[in-house]
């Protein structure tokens, strides 16, 4: 065999090898693709605020808006579009307690016109309200804002006595609003939440000697808190309920 025969086998012999690997290359991957559908999550329209609306606010239709929420995280309490006519139902209700924009409307946050008036709303249950006329002399200087928690002091025959102890402020005047625009409100009148028995004691006290509120910190005292100095014809009756 000569060289040129030799040299056309092995040009023949590389060329078959290098068509196998190619083959080999192109062949298309036994492993099965996994395809991923995009599964599209189910929503419900939800009522929301579109801004702070404070309690005793009136609300308008311009005050809430649809959005879509997902399905699976609705709440009994949620107001949807599946109930008929709800966004206009809320025109004139009023706001029982804060309610922050973005937030679901819920029935227990809201009083709808024709309804319980407004303070009759507020209160907690079997509770009951009660008005003191005040003065900034005997109100922490107007500074006592609904929502506020106070004292009550009454003063008879030169002794005074603590009658109750963290009583929530409903109103001063006709302000409900927790988050008033300005800090300070020279009211006439306060009005209170009590207990049923502390509601009759208010009434039995209030015709004889004065009363004074005195405004308590929002902040929770860590230990007891000492006294700069505590007259001995003082007495504190724990009547009041938290």
């Amino acid at each position: 065999m000569n060289v040129s025969r030799i040299a056309i086998l092995g040009v023949a012999l590389v060329a078959g090898v290098g068509a196998f690997f190619l083959m080999m290359s192109n062949r298309p991957d036994d492993t099965p693709v996994q395809v991923v559908k995009q599964v599209k999550e189910e929503s419900v329209r939800v009522l929301i605020a579109t801004r702070d609306i404070q309690r005793g606010e009136k609300l308008t239709i311009e005050d809430t808006s649809w959005l879509a929420w997902p399905k699976k995280g609705i709440q009994p309490t949620f107001m949807t579009d599946a109930t008929p006519d709800a966004r206009e139902n809320l025109e004139s209700a009023v706001a029982r307690s804060l309610i922050v924009a973005g937030e679901p409307i819920v029935n227990a946050k809201v009083v709808r016109a024709g309804n319980s008036g407004l303070m009759a709303a507020i209160l907690a249950p079997g509770m009951r309200a009660v008005t003191l006329r005040v003065s900034p002399e005997t109100a922490s200087g107007g500074f006592i804002l609904p929502g506020d928690r106070v004292d009550l002091l009454h003063t008879t025959g030169g002794s005074t006595r603590m009658i109750f102890e963290d009583v929530r402020v409903l109103a001063v005047n006709s302000f409900y609003s927790e988050n008033s625009e300005t800090p300070h409100i020279e009211g006439s009148n306060m009005t209170l939440e009590l207990a049923p028995e502390d509601a009759e004691l208010f009434m039995s006290k209030r015709s004889a000697g004065a009363f004074s509120v005195v405004l308590r910190s929002i902040f929770k005292p860590e230990g007891n808190v000492a006294g700069v100095r505590r007259k001995t014809n003082v007495n504190i009756i724990r009547y009041g309920r938290s």
